[in-house]
């Protein structure tokens, strides 16, 4: 019997599919790999045990990784009886990444291996003087690129794949809508992989601040969290059991554009969202004062923080309108998501522990379940740290399956 598709049509259910002896081969090469990396160095008979495997299928296919150099070996393992038996590991620095933070004067990048080690760093402030400020920030990018995959860093080991995280909305590599960079509908992956000819990953900034702090930590323990990331805008990024939670065209966790009232109805919010206004509005005044232009919340919040630690009675009520605002926002994520824990990011790092102390206190009691609210572990590292590693995962799964 067949199902109904588009019109009334009968559409006959499809015959299950046979694996091949490729699909096979890439399953059996991922369960060695996998079991070396987590468990590693392993004898070959150590490997068949524990992936089920044969002899003549792991002599096999371990001799293939070793020619592709995504295994060596480690040492000798002596017995009692016969010859001493090899040792053999995933070798994490055949291969490396590179990663790329872009933010909207400068763009950091690394070259990391695929065990997580940092090769390479170096950063690069765009030339804003121009007219068109969003096409400088592309050269600058491409010139990092180029420089990273050059032999001026040293690094020996062939680069296997980019990624970049971006502040604004990205999705399946195109960056949709970034304000601060001046990027709309820009295919980033595209221009960055002509450009270097290697598969490019592109990931929204809170995305990969949430990833790394799950990867590398305040997360790590979390089986559902959040990282509220406040920069030149606020903005959230989701786990659930480990993996990004993204939504319909990558837009998850937008929440600066929540409705902070019914008042909101009376506007219309394109480039700044209502909660993401309203902050700006307590927190600007301290940044002009400072000498700070534009509509960063970020820099503008630090303001604000600094003046009343030096005892400003208007910067502790500005402060607590800013806080309010916050609390609305994790009210909103917390009920809907019911996240394990919330961790601060950002602009919020320097005074993490306040800001923690200061929403706590707002949602005991109002809500049914009040997460922990953790501190970034990683601060100004996590966004890059969290591309990294998502791009790791990235070309492993090249390695495995190639």
């Amino acid at each position: 019997m067949g199902i109904l598709g588009e019109q009334g049509s009968v559409v006959k259910p499809r015959a299950p599919r046979t694996a091949t002896t490729r699909h096979v081969t890439a399953i059996n090469r991922t369960a060695i790999l996998d079991v070396l990396r987590e468990h590693g160095p392993l004898s070959r008979r150590d490997i068949q045990e524990r992936t089920g495997l044969g002899s003549a299928t792991v002599e096999r296919l371990c001799s293939a990784l070793m020619e592709e150099g995504a295994v060596e070996v480690a040492g000798q393992m002596r017995s009692s009886v016969g010859r001493p038996s090899s040792l053999l590991r995933f070798a994490s620095s055949a291969r490396a990444i590179m990663a790329v933070d872009v933010t909207e004067y400068t763009a950091r990048g690394r070259v990391v291996n695929l065990g997580g080690t940092t090769l390479y760093e170096e950063s690069l402030s765009f030339a804003l003087d121009g007219a068109d400020a969003g096409a400088a920030r592309i050269d600058g990018l491409l010139q990092l690129v180029d420089r990273l995959a050059s032999a001026q860093t040293g690094v020996t080991s062939p680069i296997a794949a980019v990624g970049i995280t971006v502040p604004g909305i990205v999705h399946a590599g195109v960056v949709s809508k970034a304000v601060e960079l001046d990027w709309r509908e820009l295919p980033l992956a595209d221009i960055v992989s002509a450009r270097c000819g290697l598969p490019v990953h592109v990931e929204n900034d809170a995305n990969a601040t949430a990833y790394g702090e799950w990867s590398s930590g305040a997360l790590g323990d979390a089986h559902s969290a959040v990282a509220f990331v406040l920069g030149a805008r606020l903005s959230a990024g989701i786990l659930n059991d480990g993996h990004l939670y993204r939504g319909h065209r990558s837009a998850a966790g937008e929440i600066g554009f929540l409705l902070a009232s019914s008042a909101s109805f009376a506007r219309y919010f394109t480039e700044q969202g209502d909660i993401e206004s309203s902050l700006a509005a307590h927190v600007l005044p301290f940044a002009a004062r400072e000498g700070l232009h534009g509509r960063r919340i970020g820099p503008a919040f630090r303001a604000m923080m600094a003046r009343c630690q030096a005892g400003d009675s208007e910067a502790a009520r500005a402060r607590d309108e800013f806080f309010d605002l916050m609390a609305l926002t994790l009210v909103a994520i917390s009920v809907v998501l019911s996240p394990q824990v919330i961790v601060l990011a950002g602009a919020f790092a320097q005074y993490s522990e306040e800001s923690a102390e200061q929403l706590s206190r707002r949602l005991v009691g109002r809500i049914p379940w009040v997460p922990r609210i953790a501190v970034s572990e990683l601060g100004f590292d996590a966004a890059i740290t969290g591309v990294s590693a998502l791009t790791i995962e990235h070309a492993r799964s090249a390695t495995y399956l190639a």
